[in-house]
């Protein structure tokens, strides 16, 4: 599969989310030294915001390496070929190429107006229903998080950090809040191009399709618990 495939399933996946897009389109750049891409969206909660004065998005971005432009293009045997020799490559089984996607949810103030510091009661109850939502009910990750390689060693399939807050001060010392965030990520396996006896790998899909479908349930989750940090 190559890039620009993969692209066109990314963007179906996105459309049949409805997530709204920030934006006319996505932002695509080439790094013209070393050939990788990447790609950059912004979206917003399906149904439109619902957490003043709080702007809650999702960024959705990816790289392409040059290795998967190669392995896109190339059967792998003939990629194992050029890069160890035909005889030490004869008996090797590659493993299917894969693109990361970073998730990040986030929720800011309005801009150069951070909000007033929120009690330390409305944090736990914020990190409370976060963790309990993104981990529990709306899941952001999928299912399975890691696996066990042929070689016996762990493979990390998707990740999730702790959220954080960015906190600014002012010249009196006093602390204001600016924005919230919690990042991710998950590995998309892409289908190798094999010789043709050999089975297909299944496409991307399925996969965009799932990732969609809980970044677009966990924004919703996201959204709603960021109200306990509304100044009241």
């Amino acid at each position: 599969m190559d890039y620009e495939a993969f692209r066109i399933a990314w963007t179906e996946a996105l459309r049949a989310s409805r997530l709204p897009l920030i934006g006319l389109h996505a932002s695509e750049t080439l790094d013209t030294r070393r050939l990788d891409r990447s790609y950059v969206i912004f979206v917003e909660p399906f149904g439109g915001q619902d957490a003043p004065p709080f702007h809650v998005t999702a960024t959705l971005s990816w790289a392409w390496h040059t290795t998967n432009t190669v392995r896109g293009t190339t059967h792998d045997g003939d990629v194992l070929s050029e890069m160890l020799g035909r005889d030490q490559s004869e008996d090797l089984v590659t493993e299917p190429p894969h693109v990361r996607v970073d998730i990040k949810l986030s929720a800011s103030a309005p801009y150069d107006k951070p909000l007033p510091m929120p009690s330390k009661a409305a944090w736990k109850a914020w990190i409370h229903e976060t963790l309990e939502r993104l981990d529990r009910i709306e899941p952001l990750l999928p299912g399975e998080v890691s696996r066990e390689n042929r070689a016996g060693m762990l493979e990390v399939l998707a990740w999730q950090e702790s959220p954080k807050a960015r906190v600014v001060c002012d010249r009196n010392g006093d602390l204001s809040l600016e924005s919230v965030k919690i990042a991710a990520g998950q590995l998309i396996e892409l289908p190798r191009l094999l010789d043709v006896s050999d089975e297909p790998d299944p496409g991307p899909e399925t996969q965009l399709t799932e990732l969609f479908a809980r970044v677009r349930a966990s924004l919703m989750a996201w959204m709603q618990a960021v109200d306990h940090l509304r100044p009241r």
